[in-house]
């Protein structure tokens, strides 16, 4: 799929949502910070026009192209040793606008193909490293019985996966669909454990809806954890997080990352500075203000995957307003993992072999601050001064 986000990524929001938006704009207002959160997170904006096509379409790329017993794997990707990526269907119950796979081509697989994933993930060529499967898309709480088709294969030709996760926004987009039959299939995992992510951003999203079906997959024995991503005019401030992340500790859902907003066509509007997250990040960390158990770590996804950010992490900016990060990944682990990866043209070799990546950052344009101001305050964070090393 080629273009930009405006003009193939359509808005699209259950009924659930809409009740949301006109509930929340009649009892806040539609200037509140409570409707913003739906707003923002759903509805079509102008800003998605200002597209600069040096972008990306992709948040990394990471598929697999190889064939498996004659037949070609679709929807997989595979980046980390003991994790693969399964797309059973790009079908979601609505649109988030900063969804980072709105640029995906739109397909689903066929039983023929899962079976052909399921023999590849438990084959001699990946099994010893092979302990885990994420499940994405798309929504795939979406289509359960292709759910528990997948189950079935994975348990079948499979046995050395031990942990599938389940990607999922379905909760807080449609939570009637977190029913009796779906439990039901979730449950026939078993004896693999099942791990469910999900993307909460704002307290708002918490409803009393959302937190039955929450605490009917708490209920049913799976773990739950959550990835929230830091959005501009959404969450981008320590007292919505704290509020976010306590509910989640009483909900029984794990505070895992909290993603900056990732750079794609379309999406700089809700990008926020990498320096203003780990503020945030810091006070959140270190005031008190939420249980440690609550506690997510502040997260970059590059050109070469999740990176979090730690001292001496951010070791550069350009004039383009790119931070060079350095990683721990190696162009030979990446290979051994997925022969078919490529090195990106962000990324080079350091010298102890290990990968450097650009990243572009956001811009706090809704608070005054300038891209000048940042550097005083990156080498206030990481004791390095963001110039001094240099390709």
């Amino acid at each position: 799929m080629a273009g930009s986000k405006n003009s193939n990524f359509v808005e699209k929001l259950t009924p659930y949502l809409q009740q949301k938006l006109v509930e929340t704009s009649e009892k806040y207002g539609i200037d509140s910070e409570e409707y913003r959160a739906f707003e923002r997170q759903y509805l079509k904006s102008k800003s998605e026009d200002e597209v600069n096509h040096d972008d990306r379409l992709r948040h990394y790329q990471s598929e697999v192209h190889v064939h498996y017993e004659g037949k070609p794997l679709r929807g997989v990707e595979r980046l980390y040793r003991r994790t693969i990526l399964l797309e059973p269907t790009m079908v979601c119950a609505a649109h988030c606008r900063w969804c980072l796979r709105g640029q995906y081509p739109q397909f689903g697989l066929t039983e023929d193909e899962i079976t052909n994933f399921a023999r590849y993930a438990g084959s001699d060529e990946v099994k010893d490293d092979l302990k885990e499967i994420l499940i994405t898309g798309g929504d795939p709480f979406m289509v359960p019985k292709r759910l528990e088709f997948i189950f079935s294969q994975v348990n079948k030709f499979a046995p050395n996966i031990e942990i599938i996760r389940i990607g999922t926004r379905v909760p807080v987009q449609d939570p009637s669909r977190v029913n009796d039959e779906l439990i039901s299939i979730l449950k026939s995992v078993d004896p693999i454990k099942l791990e469910i992510g999900t993307n909460i951003n704002h307290p708002s999203e918490l409803t009393v809806e959302s937190r039955k079906a929450y605490t009917d997959i708490y209920k049913a024995a799976f773990k739950i954890y959550d990835q929230s991503v830091l959005l501009k005019g959404v969450n981008d401030n320590v007292e919505v997080l704290n509020e976010l992340y306590d509910g989640f500790r009483y909900l029984g859902i794990e505070s895992h990352y909290l993603f900056h907003c990732i750079p794609m066509q379309g999406m700089e509007h809700h990008r926020t500075s990498v320096q203003k997250g780990l503020e945030i990040a810091s006070q959140i960390m270190n005031s008190g203000g939420v249980s440690g158990r609550a506690k997510p770590m502040y997260t970059l996804m590059t050109d070469l995957g999740k990176i979090t950010l730690y001292h001496g992490t951010i070791l550069e900016r350009n004039e383009k307003n790119e931070l060079l990060i350095q990683s721990h990944y190696t162009i030979n682990d990446f290979k051994y993992r997925n022969p078919s990866w490529e090195l990106p043209k962000s990324a080079f070799e350091d010298k102890n072999g290990f990968l450097r990546v650009w990243y572009p950052d956001g811009v706090d344009d809704d608070d005054g601050l300038k891209i000048s101001n940042k550097k005083a305050d990156m080498e206030h964070y990481f004791s390095i001064p963001i110039n001094r090393i240099k390709k």
